[in-house]
């Protein structure tokens, strides 16, 4: 009897000094990325990073959306600032036994952006940036049958404006028309382009590209840089395969909304 209280004892000692090790070491963490350390900071991000791409797709989740979000890659960070690339391809489904295009880029491009302003906002731990900028290009091919990129829409969204944002939202599902009810499992927002036009957002329209460089929130070579524009030549990332640029382990923990 006493020794099997013993060994309770002792269990509930070990436990213990696991659960306040780890608070200290998040709490560490936060720290030296709120004074600043980019080398914490890069490897928060990159451990972030790769995490998503070795998740599964969420149930529902078109692998287009999903594609796009394996496919990111980070232009710069700072402790208050994020930017990245995404490549968005067309939302392609088998309906009727037949391949048919549900989405093109453009309709893509604006889902992905929301997706990944909310993990770069809420979901890497220990980091809790500002504001960010999601760039998103499409893949084509030019006269020569190069595969090449050209931007689709950037768009930066301070945290305080995506405060006020359902992220309950199923963006792939159409918004509910006029007097009728929400479609089942979409929360109240807008569709996504409804979301996009309250932020700082501009599209590629009338044949006239959207420079992402143009008014950025952080240049490349500032702050951190793991990766940059896509890269053309790259077949979108599933999520298990994508290549990660550095390496390196992070103390767990959650980031604050």
């Amino acid at each position: 009897m006493e020794i099997g209280v013993l060994i309770v004892v002792a269990v509930g000692v070990f436990l213990g000094f696991l659960v306040l090790q780890g608070t200290f070491a998040a709490r560490a963490w936060r720290e030296r990325i709120a004074a600043g350390d980019l080398d914490v900071l890069e490897q928060a991000l990159d451990t972030a990073f790769e995490s998503w791409r070795e998740m599964r797709p969420p149930k529902g989740m078109p692998a287009a959306d999903w594609s796009a979000l394996a496919s990111a890659e980070l232009v710069a960070a700072d402790r208050d600032r994020a930017r990245v690339s995404l490549i968005a391809d067309p939302d392609v489904r088998v309906v009727a036994g037949g391949r048919r295009e549900g989405s093109g880029p453009p309709v893509v491009a604006r889902r992905v952006a929301l997706l990944m302003a909310e993990r770069l906002l809420y979901e890497i731990p220990h980091v809790r940036f500002a504001e960010v900028q999601i760039d998103v290009w499409e893949r084509f091919r030019d006269a020569s049958g190069a595969t090449r990129t050209r931007p689709l829409l950037t768009t930066r969204a301070s945290r305080e404006r995506a405060a006020g944002v359902d992220w309950s939202t199923r963006w792939e599902l159409p918004p509910p028309a006029p007097g009728a009810g929400a479609p089942a499992g979409a929360g109240p927002s807008p569709d996504a382009a409804g979301v996009l036009a309250a932020w700082e957002t501009r599209e590629t329209a009338g044949g006239a590209p959207v420079d992402p460089d143009l008014g950025a929130l952080i240049a490349p070579g500032e702050g951190i840089t793991l990766g940059g524009r896509p890269d053309p030549e790259r077949a979108a990332p599933g999520a298990a395969d994508a290549p990660s640029s550095v390496r390196a382990g992070a103390a767990g923990g959650g980031a604050s909304r």
